[in-house]
């Protein structure tokens, strides 16, 4: 029994655990499809530059400076991938943090006409297992995250996408999707599903 336990929490991978924190360049919440019902707050600053089509230089976005000049900065969300043992936990800096939540609240206050009266506590860390197809295309899908500049790394090594390749499973093809569809469930069945439905007119 401890034997089958261990087979279906612990994969073989070359990837050591690691920790990305959400800051997207525009403050933006990141979706993870490989998690359910996983939304990440991003680090939340007026700071953060755009680059002007026009010019080709950097600036501050006049709507951001207006809503977030008046806040304190706020950390991203944290999410710590285990790829050997299949697990994930997400955590958030601002969690039973209430100093800065107050500070946060009462900033929000002064430039809001919306008033927040109760305390702020962030979010409750989340921790789980998934299985091995799961866990495959989370990594990459991180790995896609940090190429876009929307997560940037905290501890560990960054992935590689060769590494990715050589784990156990297959790539999901739709890992967000919550309803049934007729689609493949893994991308390598795709193109044959494609060809059959193609061919059958559809």
């Amino acid at each position: 029994m401890a034997v089958a336990e261990r087979e279906r929490t612990e994969t073989r991978t070359t990837l050591q655990p690691f920790s990305v924190v959400v800051d997207h360049p525009r403050n933006c919440d990141v979706l993870i499809q490989s998690i359910p019902n996983c939304r990440l707050r991003s680090a939340i600053s007026a700071a953060k530059p755009v680059i002007d089509v026009a010019t080709g230089e950097p600036r501050i976005p006049v709507d951001q400076a207006r809503h977030l000049g008046q806040l304190p900065p706020i950390p991203g969300m944290h999410l710590t991938v285990d790829p050997a043992k299949l697990t994930y936990e997400v955590s958030d800096p601002l969690y039973e943090d209430e100093d800065q939540c107050e500070r946060i609240r009462l900033a929000i206050n002064r430039a809001s006409v919306t008033r927040i009266t109760g305390k702020l506590r962030g979010v409750a860390p989340l921790r789980g297992t998934l299985d091995v197809h799961r866990m495959k295309t989370l990594c990459r899908e991180v790995l896609w995250l940090l190429e876009a500049g929307d997560v940037r790394m905290v501890k560990g090594a960054r992935p590689t996408q060769e590494a990715v390749d050589e784990m156990p499973g297959e790539y999901l093809l739709n890992p967000g999707s919550r309803v049934h569809t007729t689609q493949p469930v893994y991308e390598k069945d795709f193109q044959n599903w494609l060809e059959r439905l193609t061919a059958s007119g559809g």
